[in-house]
Parts: structure tokens; C-alpha cells; sequence
């Protein structure tokens, strides 16, 4: 169950990563095949589109229980599995102030590690994590609340 509007907060079967990296913030990226038509003469007269893809990736700085999820899905405490993400639902919240937007996935979103993950002594092991998005069949990807001014 999604909040129903930005006033309400997020259920108790909702989960957080935990602290994010504000400089990483969230990156999206399109992706989608694209074909122009020219006319004789070639005059452009349509482009077709298809196969549209959105991700959003994001740097998770905590390693908890709802990480280890996303970046081991179906794994245990004691045993690491081959992972296969699972379909989970998404949501990102930025706040500035009293200003707050969300983005809530309205479908679902499977998540997986972007790159490396590097641990040393010096540095903070980062995860970074990518998830696409999967639209309704209506095409909705997500479902938008934010407080005026936002």
C-alpha cells in the first residue's frame, strides 16, 4: 500500500535503505529505440519509438538488512545466492525545507548492483544500485506527490 498523498507517511511494510549519497543523488537515464521515416527528397516525416526503458540509480551508504536484500535478493545471513532480482515496489523522496516530492513506482521496480563494490580500510563502502522501472499496463511509471512549491 502506497501513502495516499504527501501527507501521509510511507506503511510499516515499507522499508528504508537507509542513508543515501546526497552528492550521487538520484540518477535517471531513458533509454528507447528511435527510427526516422524520410519522404522522397529526405524530408523527415515521422520517427517511431519503441522499446522505452527508465532506470533510476542511486548510491546506498548503509549496509542493513533491506541492502543486503537488494543486493543479494533471495540470499540468507550465511549463504550468498546467484541473485535474480525481485519485483519490489520503489519510491524516492527528496526534502528540501517544508518542500518534499515523491515519486512512488506504479507498477514495480526490480533493483541490482551497478558496478563494483569496492571495500578497503580508508574509504566507506558505497552500493551503488540501479532499479527499472516497469510501467502499468496503461503506461503510468509512477505516481507523483509533492507539497506546494514543489
Amino acid at each position: 500500500m502506497s501513502p495516499a498523498t504527501i501527507n501521509d507517511p510511507f506503511p510499516a511494510e515499507w522499508g528504508l535503505v537507509g542513508l543515501l549519497d546526497g552528492d550521487d543523488g538520484f540518477t535517471e537515464s531513458r533509454d528507447e529505440d528511435t527510427d526516422d521515416k524520410y519522404a522522397w527528397g529526405g524530408i523527415l516525416v515521422r520517427t517511431s519509438r519503441a522499446h522505452f526503458k527508465l532506470t533510476k540509480s542511486f548510491t546506498a551508504l548503509e549496509d542493513n538488512l533491506l541492502t543486503r536484500s537488494l543486493i543479494w535478493p533471495g540470499s540468507t545471513d550465511t549463504q550468498l545466492i546467484v541473485p535474480k532480482p525481485d519485483r519490489i515496489k520503489i519510491a524516492f523522496e527528496t526534502r528540501e525545507g517544508t518542500k518534499v516530492k515523491r515519486l512512488i513506482c506504479a507498477q514495480y521496480a526490480e533493483v541490482s548492483v551497478d558496478g563494483d563494490i569496492t571495500e578497503n580500510e580508508t574509504d566507506l563502502t558505497t552500493y551503488k544500485l540501479v532499479a527499472t522501472i516497469y510501467p502499468t499496463s496503461g503506461k503510468v511509471l509512477f505516481n507523483r506527490q509533492f507539497t506546494a512549491g514543489s
